[in-house]
């Protein structure tokens, strides 16, 4: 994997040195990020599970057209995710449970990203073309920060209310994934649409808040998520 990324830095290197030897564009992008695995799991009673919803995506990208049919490109993206009340409220809904539950979440999922491509370019016409590849980089990951409010309903009452509350916090993580962009060009100007699919093993080493028992508590959670961007961009060809 070292041997991996050492070559595709090489290949980015070559292509800023050699750059006015092929066509080069700069892009924009945003669109919507769909959450799997871990990320979108809301099973609370793993802490693996991120009861992320559906959230939006922005990118911006550099290409250098190596060959007719080959070139390398370096993307950074950020994409937002809300922690879903949805999943969260329907996982209580399945429980059979004697408390009623207040939660609220004030940041959701943060995911950060630098990649390096390697795309294979096929020509579709004289305008339009399709751009496949494999991607790797680094990640950084914020979790979301919520808090549980817990009061049982059962007589005589009052009842107290118990707190859970997670605080953020914060990983950074290789990641990997793949490409696809479908591309119109008009002259110096162009419109693509893309998707991508990203995967990475995130690993939390200090996962901290207090638990219904009133203690503070820190441990480690890992996760294993994957997510789906798709987005609408435009280039600029210089």
């Amino acid at each position: 994997m070292k041997k991996t990324l050492l070559l595709f830095l090489a290949i980015g290197i070559a292509a800023t040195v050699f750059g006015q030897a092929g066509t080069q564009t700069f892009d924009l992008s945003a669109g919507a990020m769909f959450p799997f695995g871990d990320l979108a799991d809301y099973d609370l009673s793993d802490s693996s599970s991120g009861a992320a919803a559906t959230g939006y995506h922005v990118q911006v990208g550099y290409n250098f057209q190596l060959s007719d049919n080959f070139g390398v490109g370096i993307d950074v993206e950020f994409n937002n995710a809300r922690y879903s009340m949805n999943k969260v409220h329907k996982y209580y809904d399945g429980l059979l449970d004697d408390a009623r539950k207040e939660i609220t979440s004030t940041e959701g999922w943060t995911i950060g990203g630098i990649y390096l491509r390697y795309y294979i370019h096929f020509p579709l016409g004289s305008s339009t073309s399709m751009d496949i590849s494999p991607l790797i980089g680094g990640m950084g990951t914020y979790s979301p920060e919520y808090t549980i409010q817990r009061t049982s309903i059962l007589p005589p009452g009052p009842n107290p209310t118990k707190t859970y509350y997670r605080q953020r916090s914060k990983t950074f993580s290789f990641a990997y994934g793949v490409n696809t962009k479908l591309n119109f060009k008009i002259k110096n100007h162009g419109l693509f649409l893309e998707a991508r699919l990203i995967r990475s093993q995130l690993h939390f080493r200090h996962v901290t808040g207090t638990g219904y028992d009133g203690k503070t508590y820190d441990k480690s959670v890992k996760m294993d998520v994957m997510f789906l961007t798709t987005s609408l961009g435009y280039a600029y060809y210089f």
